[in-house]
């Protein structure tokens, strides 16, 4: 999927506001439940698909950099991580795609844009948590 001349502009103005860098890992390897899926007469390769997405949206920015690292260990590739912290895994197309994108502009952030009862209810919690979000197409 190649991205458009309006999506592309969005996402300059959108990353020129990024603070910090962003460091952006695309972990690549078979899939331990292959997944084929035709679009317009052709399979999708979901690593190759994700891997051009993201080098994509890093071109678009200095303050983003992309590490791609394959492995020959079956597991739920496409696998992406924002800034050590966020991990998204599979393909990020649709809606899913302007999360990701979000995601780096707040990674990217020096301050939260979380407002202070949130920052409150967060601190309150007695331990860390994991927060697991599934997304399946429509």
């Amino acid at each position: 999927m190649e991205l458009g001349e309006s999506e592309r502009e969005a996402i300059r103005g959108l990353f020129g506001g990024l603070e910090r860098d962003v460091p952006v890992l695309l972990e690549l390897g078979p899939e331990a439940s292959p997944v084929s899926v035709l679009a317009g007469g052709r399979e999708l390769d979901f690593g190759a698909e994700t891997q051009s997405l993201l080098e994509q949206i890093a071109s678009l920015s200095d303050r983003v950099t992309l590490t791609v690292s394959e492995t020959d260990d079956p597991g739920p590739w496409p696998r992406t991580t924002i800034a050590e912290r966020l991990v998204y895994q599979g393909l990020p197309w649709g809606y899913e795609l302007s999360t990701l994108v979000y995601a780096i502009a707040e990674a990217g952030r020096e301050a939260t844009s979380l407002s202070d009862s949130s920052l409150a209810a967060l601190a309150a919690l007695e331990r860390d948590i994991s927060l697991e979000v599934f997304v399946t197409p429509t």
